[in-house]
């Protein structure tokens, strides 16, 4: 359990300061933060309170989608204050940057790799999820689709979102570029390279016993391969599955 919480805080600070991070390259902010900030430009509030409001209309939709209200669901309302002030407080850290462009470019790159590492470690300790990942988690679960490819189409329609509000307010496109396109068409992409090269599943009883057999198909070897059928494994690895010899082949 310490293990899992260590990574989740990681998890969380990585994200939070991934966000501050990306708009100081003032490449565009990265896509799922992209309506935060628009609200934070527009109305004149911090992120960090725009983010609050944004998370909070995030649980309200998961349970509508769900159709209930779960004990982890409700997590997420103290969690989007904690991650809110989290947000201004790197706000407050980190200062402005003034950087060539190629080094802006390549760092939002790297950045978006940082992002996508929180997502994962938030995800993947099966904790308490930030409203952004739970919303995403929710859909996928509903209409049982990929976490990764829901992010990806979740992260455009924040975009699309972000576009909208700044055209009926009249405003500029706030915290839109070429940053806010890259993260949108890659952020899930990356997590799915995590999720099929990371298969560290961080949750108790998940872990497989040593000495079980690995029954995957891929891991199984054409000659000698395990026998994966109920009751034919051992707590140290395998039944001996020969006939026991009878009294008389013994003598012989």
């Amino acid at each position: 359990m310490t293990k899992r919480l260590v990574l989740y805080f990681i998890g969380l600070n990585l994200i939070a300061g991934a966000v501050v991070l990306n708009i100081r390259y003032d490449l565009g902010v990265a896509a799922f933060s992209s309506v935060m900030y628009a609200i934070s430009q527009i109305y004149g509030i911090s992120l960090g309170t725009a983010s609050i409001l944004c998370y909070l209309i995030f649980v309200v939709i998961q349970c509508l989608l769900s159709r209930r209200i779960t004990a982890a669901y409700l997590l997420e309302v103290p969690l989007s204050f904690a991650f809110g002030w989290l947000t201004d407080l790197y706000d407050l850290l980190i200062p402005a940057l003034s950087l060539a462009l190629w080094l802006r470019i390549l760092l939002f790159s790297l950045t978006m790799f940082v992002t996508s590492l929180g997502v994962f470690l938030c995800v993947k300790t099966d904790l308490v999820l930030t409203p952004t990942d739970g919303i995403v988690q929710t859909i996928s679960q509903v209409f049982r689709l990929r976490f990764s490819l829901v992010k990806n189409a979740f992260d455009i329609s924040l975009v699309a979102i972000t576009l909208i509000l700044c055209l009926v307010n009249r405003t500029p496109l706030y915290g839109i570029g070429l940053g806010t396109i890259l993260s949108a068409l890659c952020l899930g992409r990356i997590i799915r390279l995590l999720e099929g090269h990371v298969l560290t599943d961080y949750r108790p009883g998940k872990q497989r016993k040593a000495g079980s057999a690995d029954c995957r198909p891929e891991k199984q070897r054409e000659a000698g391969s395990a026998d994966c059928r109920p009751g034919k494994q051992t707590d140290s690895g395998f039944k001996d599955n020969a006939a026991p010899m009878s009294p008389q082949k013994a003598e012989k």
